[in-house]
């Protein structure tokens, strides 16, 4: 399957050619036990077994459907991902014009979608290039604190602005997926569920920033919902705090690490999320946690954090999400 899946026109035409499957394959059962007298047994036998097989491809048709976000999304990386949160981005960007460009991408890759794909197919890919856009506009905000290796300044010129550039982002983002709901009804429930990544995120950098009176605990208990790993927790929030209020990120892995308790208690680890992820119908790079694992297994920044605890964190990591990486060091 995953063989005839090489860009965004063979995904589509895979996820017809399953659906087709799955309706022949009804059709044909139906005609079988139409001609034939069966025992029985052989009827249950011949029932559950092609009842199996249709599952199978109507699975591996939405798994394609779901997978276009991989396709669309390696222009935008190239394009936009080099450029968000850079120093273009927060001084020259004033309309914000790189979440605009990955707006009017994303309406070019719909009108394919729907030129390609069954209506129903194509509501499932648009849904997978929701979260796909909440995932990348996170990763590329994570990876500018992988890049910042000064514990003193902000990364950004100006914090406020910068703050104020994402507010702008984020909006023009959301109000896309907004635009698509009257067609796409299905839509609505999960807007506020993927967009609230992003919105918890800006919060905290506000909070860390000073510019925002809300706590910080109650939105490190909402992120820890999402990724339910308290050490994933622990080393986004480090890095929001790294990015615009660097002398504080000692401070503020201390206040998660004193909430640990807390945090496994509301959020606890899921233990079928390794079974979830070797599934046959499990999409890659829609999911915040996995996209953080992949930045921090190779992540080289120093953190204030032990090394032996960093070891500890890669280590089940590894296990649950079968990642290889490089190590990262105790801060001096």
């Amino acid at each position: 399957r995953n063989n005839c899946l090489q860009d965004l026109e063979t995904c589509c035409a895979a996820s017809n050619d399953f659906t087709r499957m799955s309706e022949k394959c009804e059709d044909m059962v139906a005609e079988l036990m139409g001609q034939c007298e069966f025992a029985q047994d052989m009827v249950a036998t011949l029932e559950a077994s092609s009842n199996e097989l249709m599952g199978v491809y109507s699975s591996d048709a939405v798994y394609s459907a779901r997978s276009v976000h991989i396709y669309v999304f390696d222009p935008i990386d190239e394009e936009i991902g080099v450029r968000l949160f850079e120093e273009s981005w927060e001084v020259e960007m004033v309309q914000n014009d790189l979440a605009l460009s990955l707006v009017r991408t994303l309406e070019d890759f719909h009108e394919d979608l729907e030129h390609y794909m069954d209506d129903f197919m194509v509501v499932k890919s648009v849904m997978s290039l929701m979260s796909a856009t909440v995932i990348f506009y996170t990763k590329c905000l994570l990876q500018r604190a992988e890049k910042h290796r000064n514990n003193k300044k902000p990364f950004f010129g100006d914090v406020k602005t910068a703050l104020d550039r994402m507010t702008g982002d984020i909006k023009v983002m959301k109000e896309y997926f907004e635009s698509l709901v009257p067609q796409m009804p299905a839509l609505k429930k999960n807007i506020e569920k993927d967009f609230e990544i992003i919105s918890t995120i800006h919060e905290l950098m506000c909070i860390a920033a000073g510019l925002s009176v809300s706590e910080a605990e109650d939105f490190i208990l909402v992120l820890q919902k999402r990724v339910r790993d308290v050490g994933i927790t622990k080393h986004i929030v480090g890095d929001l705090w790294h990015l615009v209020a660097p002398t504080e990120e000692r401070y503020v892995w201390e206040l998660v690490d004193s909430m640990e308790d807390t945090l496994v208690a509301i959020a606890p680890v899921d233990d079928a999320l390794a079974l979830e992820v070797n599934d046959r119908s499990y999409v890659k790079g829609l999911r915040l946690d996995e996209m953080a694992v992949k930045l921090y297994v190779k992540s080289r920044r120093n953190r204030p954090i032990k090394a032996t605890a960093v070891e500890h964190i890669v280590k089940s990591w590894k296990t649950t999400w079968n990642e290889k990486g490089g190590d990262e060091h105790e801060e001096d």
